[in-house]
């Protein structure tokens, strides 16, 4: 609801009124008002409340680069911890999907595997701080993810194919213990992201 335009900038909001819209108790709100002040979305004021923080095209684009730089070292440090055996299945998955016809089913299978390779990525990184900052954008990153996909419901992704060959790319590079490549193929990877979430969610379609 936060990135759907229900809730406008500088709107104070209070854990009891957002427990109530929600249906929830009031931990998980507190929860998730916490994470979101973690990552710049809202602020939160001692006994007063929040206050969500203006969210447009430009704090977007910052967000996705700093999840692009936290996953570029991420991948630079996960190169030669993931087995030949893993990344050899993955390399056949992505070549697999990136030529496949596209159905609802395909894309499906593209987004899992997406969170998948990304969450492979952040297990053999061997820095639990890494992960743990990366993880402060996972959730974000999904959750802008899906309200995207509920504005497009009615178009075709074509973007998903391109990812499909960025994640091979990604793939074939850890494969060749170029800790380098990782890093490059995963920044390009992401560099991309920003593009169509801009598109999406702040670009009046033509």
């Amino acid at each position: 609801k936060f990135f759907q335009g229900e809730y406008q900038p500088n709107q104070r909001m209070t854990v009891q009124s957002l427990a109530r819209e929600w249906n929830v108790s009031a931990t998980p709100v507190r929860e998730a008002l916490v994470e979101l002040e973690g990552i710049g979305i809202v602020e939160i004021f001692p006994n007063r409340g929040a206050v969500l923080r203006n969210f447009g095209a430009r704090e977007l684009r910052e967000i996705c680069q700093v999840r692009r730089i936290l996953e570029s070292e991420a991948a630079r440090c996960a190169c030669g911890h993931i087995t030949p055996h893993e990344l050899a299945q993955l390399e056949q998955i992505f070549t697999e999907l990136s030529t496949a016809k596209r159905t609802v089913a395909w894309s499906e299978k593209t987004q899992e595997w997406d969170d998948y390779l990304h969450e492979l990525i952040y297990r053999a990184c061997d820095s639990e701080r890494l992960v743990l900052e990366i993880s402060r954008y996972k959730a974000l990153h999904r959750t802008l993810r899906q309200v995207r996909h509920n504005k497009r419901q009615n178009v075709k992704d074509y973007d998903r194919m391109e990812e499909n060959a960025e994640h091979l790319r990604i793939v074939q590079a850890l494969a060749s213990g170029d800790p380098e490549a990782a890093a490059q193929a995963m920044n390009d990877h992401l560099a991309q992201t920003p593009i169509g979430l801009v598109r999406d969610l702040f670009e009046q379609e033509t």
